[in-house]
């Protein structure tokens, strides 16, 4: 009975070990974590498309093999005769009544497990690199998974203040903030963030700063060293390990994860709404940047969008992933923030980036992306 009733009860164990898996991972996917069960895939799977792309270039080489194969005879060999002479001088030793040599199997035994070993290890370094660039790469598995929603929502929401502060300006100004101001002999002065903070509820910062002097000036870096939240976007890797973040500007200085268009907000631009002759809701202000960031008082903090998005490391972009595509939200002149990815056709984005070219707009492209 009880040699019957053994395999039904590991049938069972398994099936209930099934179920504690698949509920396991359902749950952490419902908890907005299934960056979880991604890296697990990643590393069960992640040398599949690796061999595919290396096997059809390797090429065999006959003298190589030839090669290899006297090494290891010879080394087979050195090591047999060594455990053999070690073996012996044992034996003898222990005075056993059954002298035996070395058996040449035992020889390949171990070199076998020797090969298993170096195997193991080489493995072993290739899951640790692999590990550490699905959490530090460019392209990080960590920042695709959960809790991306929220964290393109808040920076949308970042955006957002930023254009209103940018039409509060216009409006108390009649002209937009220059991108980046410098004296007349080319010394760089103040950026765009830093004349808007009244219109970020940052007017306490404002009055701290002397505009008057460089902002990297001694009298401006207590002012310069605050951090400013809405040019903080969560989906920045630089919210987590700093160091890991290539930024232009002193690492005293807090980063801006956003950056405005040179075209628009450009080197004592002073342009007005007027200007833009294109229409504000076909015209980029500004969007997210992940790479080449620079602190958020740098007079230097713009960029060319016509440049392509997540292209170079002047260019606009973002971890963020909409619709299995890539790319970054952008604030548009009329307020509005939207999703542009990667694969934009690049006359379009030219035609977004510029304020007064009297170019169409692709009409398809902005009504799929309102």
């Amino acid at each position: 009975m009880s040699t019957e009733s053994e395999p039904s009860t590991k049938v069972q164990r398994a099936f209930l070990s099934a179920m504690a898996l698949v509920t396991f991972l359902f749950l952490v996917s419902c908890a907005g974590m299934a960056f979880l069960v991604q890296t697990l895939f990643q590393l069960a799977t992640g040398w599949i498309p690796y061999l595919k792309q290396t096997l059809p270039t390797l090429t065999v080489s006959a003298s190589g093999v030839i090669w290899f194969l006297f090494c290891m005879a010879l080394f087979v060999t050195g090591l047999h005769l060594a455990c053999r002479g070690v073996y012996r001088g044992k034996q003898e030793t222990a005075a056993a009544e059954e002298n035996r040599s070395w058996q040449l199997r035992w020889s390949f035994s171990l070199v076998a497990l020797l090969l298993v070993l170096v195997t193991s290890g080489i493995c072993l370094i290739g899951v640790s690199h692999q590990l550490w660039w699905m959490a530090t790469g460019k392209d990080r598995l960590l920042y695709q998974g959960g809790m991306t929603a929220a964290r393109r929502s808040f920076s949308k929401n970042n955006l957002r203040q930023i254009g209103l502060g940018l039409h509060h300006y216009q409006d108390a100004h009649d002209h937009l903030p220059d991108g980046g101001t410098f004296s007349e002999t080319g010394q760089p002065q103040h950026g765009w963030v830093a004349q808007i903070l009244p219109y970020l509820d940052q007017q306490d910062l404002y009055q701290q700063i002397d505009f008057h002097q460089p902002w990297t000036d001694e009298v401006n870096r207590k002012a310069y060293e605050t951090r400013l939240p809405m040019m903080v976007s969560p989906g920045m890797m630089s919210d987590f390990i700093q160091q890991e973040v290539p930024r232009a500007d002193n690492d005293r200085y807090p980063p801006a994860h956003y950056a405005a268009n040179s075209r628009v907000l450009g080197i004592n631009s002073r342009m007005s709404l007027r200007d833009i002759t294109d229409g504000t809701s076909n015209t980029i202000f500004g969007g997210e940047v992940r790479e080449g960031i620079r602190a958020w008082g740098s007079p230097l903090n713009y960029r060319d969008p016509a440049r392509g998005i997540n292209q170079q490391p002047d260019s606009f972009g973002s971890h963020f992933i909409v619709d299995s595509k890539t790319g970054a939200q952008m604030l548009f002149g009329d307020g509005s923030v939207r999703f542009v990815s990667d694969d934009i056709d690049p006359e379009v984005l030219k035609r977004l980036s510029t304020p007064a070219g009297g170019e169409v707009t692709c009409e398809e492209w902005m009504e799929g992306n309102r």
